[in-house]
């Protein structure tokens, strides 16, 4: 009814601008307006988490190559010949032929005391801790080496045995 009376009246420029000049048509433009901005603000919330997870992911994604080579790695090293080699002898006990096998025991030092036997006396406690000092462990590779080249300095480091 309203476009009937400014069709009836009025030529089609000013049919136009009354057009856009009714209240009705200016509501709707701005509920449209409003919709659009609204809709556009989600959608760059939206794709600015989708950002957030891509760049998680990239991140993830770095970090599980990085242990895809390490296992490769050590794929390959586990499947080398000296390694099940190693492995067999120091788990499994095991030894090839001609082999004898030798252990190394380490024997507890007993604490040397002095004659006058007082637990409260610092000269008494600088002598236990001289004589420990003194009897000090060899390291297993100084051992091996008297044990094949000098068979009285083993001798005298295993205890005079």
């Amino acid at each position: 009814m309203i476009l009937e009376k400014l069709f009836m009246n009025k030529s089609s420029s000013q049919v136009v601008t009354g057009l856009f000049r009714t209240r009705w048509f200016l509501m709707v433009n701005l509920l449209l307006i409003l919709f659009v901005i609204f809709s556009f603000a989600r959608e760059i919330i939206h794709s600015r988490d989708i950002a957030a997870q891509i760049e998680t992911l990239q991140k993830q994604s770095k970090e599980l190559e990085v242990q895809h080579f390490a296992i490769a790695d050590l794929k390959n090293a586990v499947q080398t010949e000296s390694f099940v080699e190693r492995e067999a002898r120091l788990k499994l006990g095991l030894k090839k032929p001609g082999e004898s096998l030798i252990i190394l025991k380490n024997e507890q030092k007993q604490q040397v005391t002095t004659s006058s036997g007082k637990s409260g006396d610092p000269q008494s406690a600088a002598l236990t801790t001289d004589a420990l000092a003194a009897e000090k462990p060899l390291a297993n590779s100084t051992k091996w080496w008297y044990y094949f080249f000098n068979k009285q300095a083993y001798r005298e480091a295993e205890g005079g045995k």
